[in-house]
């Protein structure tokens, strides 16, 4: 009697929306970052007009950064934004047995920094030009948080998500602490506690910060869509700092306050990895992990920064050379 041949059944499609759903399961991105990886992908397989993850070869992905290409985007954003996230999520399913191999992961985009495209710092005419403009808003975002930015380095978002507890004194020294509990940092090296500037304190900061009840310390600027006040405070601040006249596309109204003081640091020979700690960079060696970063230590660095003698009349800055 022959052999009856028995059909092997299909293979069930390994579709993005299954593998991006266990990565995140097991990622646990943040809510920002897996709204816009979600979005990528689906971009990605609206370009292919399939979903069978399976399916995809290198030439799919070829395919689409030529697309992108045409499209005008920008180098960095297709490796960063775009490529990066569909590789990330191949390569867990690879990890995890869902597919054999990663079809992204020799793809890649030739990335050259150009001047005019770097960010650069606030020079000292523009830094003032701005925190002079500061005092005479009556939105404390508006006020504040330019002069914090400017004397300490920090991210915009990690200083509009401060609370009043965070306010404090450390060893006698009035301080920011910037604490994941206040709102999602970007590091592990960025939890971290930065001593107020006397500039800052001279401005009258604590006497603000004092009379705001226990909660935000900017309470009506309102969480973005991702319980992040840090994103609305981008917006807002972007937006005035534009309306000032300063339209220079290399400089980023919020985080060249953070270029800024690193050429601070080099102008006036901060110790270089107390400034790290100020502005909560990773440690450049194993030896900068020994030992303590006393406040004292960090204030006396800091104060090697002079105030900025803001101008009477402020001009709107002329913009440097190319």
């Amino acid at each position: 009697m022959p052999a009856v041949s028995v059909p092997t059944p299909a293979a069930k499609p390994v579709t993005f929306e299954d593998l991006s759903a266990g990565w995140a399961a097991e990622k646990r991105p943040a809510a920002k970052t897996l709204y816009e990886w979600s979005r990528v992908v689906r971009q990605f397989t609206a370009f292919l007009g399939r979903t069978d993850a399976a399916s995809v070869t290198p030439d799919d992905l070829i395919a689409w950064k030529e697309a992108m290409i045409r499209e005008g985007r920008r180098p960095k954003t297709i490796r960063d934004a775009k490529l990066a996230p569909v590789r990330a999520i191949l390569q867990w399913a690879v990890d995890n047995r869902r597919l054999k191999e990663n079809p992204a992961a020799r793809v890649s985009m030739d990335v050259k920094s150009k001047v005019a495209e770097s960010i650069r710092s606030f020079t000292d005419q523009e830094a003032a030009f701005v925190l002079k403009a500061a005092l005479a808003e009556a939105n404390p975002v508006l006020r504040w948080v330019p002069w914090l930015c400017a004397y300490s380095g920090a991210r915009v978002s990690e200083v509009c998500q401060l609370r009043t507890q965070d306010v404090v004194q450390v060893d006698g020294i009035w301080c920011l602490r910037f604490d994941p509990e206040a709102g999602p940092l970007k590091t592990a090296s960025s939890e971290r506690a930065v001593p107020l500037h006397l500039a800052v304190l001279d401005s009258g900061f604590l006497t603000f910060a004092q009379g705001i009840p226990s909660g935000p310390l900017f309470p009506k600027l309102k969480p973005d869509v991702f319980g992040k006040r840090g994103g609305n405070g981008t917006k807002v601040l972007g937006r005035w700092v534009r309306g000032l006249g300063l339209t220079d596309e290399r400089l980023a109204p919020n985080h060249s306050w953070r270029h800024r003081l690193k050429t601070l640091g080099r102008r006036h020979g901060l110790a270089p990895d107390l400034m790290d700690a100020i502005t909560g960079h990773g440690r450049r060696t194993v030896a900068d992990s020994y030992g303590e970063y006393e406040m004292s230590a960090l204030y006396r660095e800091l104060m090697k920064i002079p105030m900025l003698n803001l101008p009477e009349r402020p001009e709107a800055p002329c913009v440097p050379d190319r």
